[in-house]
């Protein structure tokens, strides 16, 4: 039996792409929408961490390879990468301990909302 010829698709005019894009009210709902979520701003949040404060660059403004430190228990390349300015200089001045750690991390979690408790590796992986 030969191969059935299939039909081929009118082109799509410009005309009926125009009604498939969202309104200009759908679009400033998206826009208010995206400035209420965390992390929404570009400016470094204080975050504390034993007796003082540090700031933590935006989620968005952190490098990738930070996640990847995260993800495998390096909390110390994590930090150097995710504060901002001289604070890792305060960070190593401090050397938290692990209780001072989960409650920087849980800071962190809060301003960013991000669930960087289960991004972390478990000492059992």
């Amino acid at each position: 039996m030969p191969p059935r010829k299939r039909a081929i698709p009118a082109a799509v005019a410009p005309a009926d792409l125009v009604d498939k894009q969202p309104a200009n009210a759908d679009l400033d709902a998206l826009r208010a929408e995206v400035a209420t979520e965390p992390d929404s701003d570009d400016a470094p949040k204080a975050v504390p961490l034993a007796d003082t404060t540090v700031l933590v660059k935006p989620f968005l403004d952190w490098p990738v390879s930070a996640n990847d430190d995260l993800i495998a228990g390096k909390f110390t390349a994590w930090v150097r990468k995710v504060l901002h300015g001289d604070d890792f200089d305060v960070w190593t001045r401090v050397d938290p301990t692990n209780r001072q750690l989960i409650e920087f991390l849980a800071a962190v979690e809060k301003i960013s909302g991000l669930p960087l408790g289960s991004l972390v590796a478990s000492p059992n992986s």
